[in-house]
């Protein structure tokens, strides 16, 4: 069967050029500027959750690397507007939803690293695991205040 485009990308590039941002279907990598995230958090974030623009600019790279990495995954063809309130969704569930999903990935390297046997990839994977876990605790101590 084959899968419908529910989203066009002329639709996506009309919103794009109403943001007045780049055009999101021709995205190469999951790159985002501050200001198209600044953009898109002041237009979704409708209820003013504290939501760190940082955060949720690197939650846009994440979702958007869905349809870049994986075109048969790319449900909304970058829409920038629907891809924010994805982002939106997963930070109502946790504020700090993109530092677990990073801990969570690179527990995951580390052991394929170590599975594999490649100690230098391990190491590497380890140092990085150690400093997300670092971001996350510092992010859930400035929560609790």
């Amino acid at each position: 069967m084959k899968l419908p485009e529910y989203i066009g990308k002329e639709e996506v590039g009309r919103v794009c050029r109403e943001l007045k941002i780049r055009d999101w279907t021709k995205l190469k990598e999951a790159k985002v500027r501050p200001q198209e995230a600044r953009k898109l958090l002041a237009l979704v974030n409708t209820a003013d959750m504290p939501i760190d623009p940082e955060q949720f600019r690197a939650g846009l790279e994440v979702e958007l690397e869905h349809g870049i990495r994986f075109k048969d995954a790319n449900v909304t063809n970058n829409h920038p507007v629907v891809t924010g309130m994805i982002v939106l969704a997963h930070l109502k569930e946790s504020l700090d939803y993109y530092l677990l999903l990073d801990v969570a990935e690179l527990e995951g390297d580390l052991l394929k690293a170590v599975a594999a046997g490649n100690a230098r990839k391990a190491k590497g994977y380890y140092k990085r695991l150690a400093l997300a876990r670092i971001a996350l605790a510092k992010a859930e101590v400035a929560r609790i205040g």
